[in-house]
């Protein structure tokens, strides 16, 4: 690893800044553009790591997550770790996860309003206090009819966040599917149905009551009549591994349960 960014929450910039040191003291020099560096480094929490996939997935560029958060699921270094895995940062001596993405197309008046990709969820839900209709229609022609807070499309990364929360299930990241997670709905018990990895999802607005978030960005309110298309994306989000722990081991710590 040559040429690395640092990106951080606001909170942590101390923080950051000791590790740009520590990587410059290892030969790799600092960049602030993402299509140059080799690697993208995000001190943080989930969102801050998610934030800095989203800035180096149309580079191809690979992500490591240092906890500096809450809780930190997807970081793969912990404070304490430095001194130990940051040389082998700079040596190269990784591995990388690939991780499946949503593609999440929004369409209005015959136009594509927002076209983006998705590493953990898309969440169709509410804006007021009301409940709301949310019918989905799968690649089959078959409609699923939710009544309650929303839904959530969740890849098996995003399994362990706002899916997990709404009582959806854990899925290893290496099981590509998409699950669909109804939150609190007011029907007869609905619980997550688990698709193949190449389903096609999508929901026509009926009213102004619902707003799309992505990756736990700020939602996006809809407008009746716009169409919201959920696929798998082609391409796929690099993590980087310096621990040998499988995703039980980290699940298991981070979330203080025993599967």
């Amino acid at each position: 690893m040559k040429q690395m960014m640092v990106v951080q929450k606001s909170s942590a910039e101390a923080l950051a800044a000791e590790i740009e040191g520590r990587l410059r003291k290892l030969g790799v020099k600092i960049v602030h553009n993402p299509a140059q560096c080799d690697a993208i480094i995000a001190v943080g929490g989930d969102g801050t790591i998610l934030n800095a996939a989203h800035m180096v997935l149309p580079h191809g560029k690979p992500v490591l997550g240092v906890n500096a958060g809450r809780l930190g699921f997807l970081a793969g270094l912990e404070q304490h770790e430095l001194d130990t895995l940051l040389p082998r940062l700079a040596a190269g001596d990784f591995a990388l996860d690939y991780r499946m993405l949503l593609h999440v197309q929004v369409e209005q008046h015959g136009q594509i309003i927002r076209d983006s990709l998705c590493v953990n969820d898309a969440v169709l839900a509410r804006r007021f206090p009301r409940i709301a209709e949310i019918n989905v229609i799968c690649d089959d022609g078959q409609t699923l009819s939710y009544l309650g807070d929303g839904v959530i499309f969740a890849t098996p990364t995003g399994s362990t966040a706002y899916n997990f929360s709404a009582g959806g299930p854990v899925v290893q990241p290496g099981i590509e599917s998409i699950l669909l997670t109804p939150i609190c709905n007011h029907k007869a018990p609905a619980r997550t149905i688990v698709f193949a990895a190449d389903s096609t999802f999508s929901v026509e607005i009926p009213d102004e009551e619902l707003a799309l978030g992505i990756d736990a960005q700020a939602p996006q309110p809809l407008h009746r009549g716009s169409r919201v298309t959920v696929r798998r994306h082609s391409s796929q989000a690099a993590f980087i591994r310096l621990k040998p722990a499988s995703f039980l081991e980290i699940f298991n710590e981070k979330m203080g349960v025993s599967l």
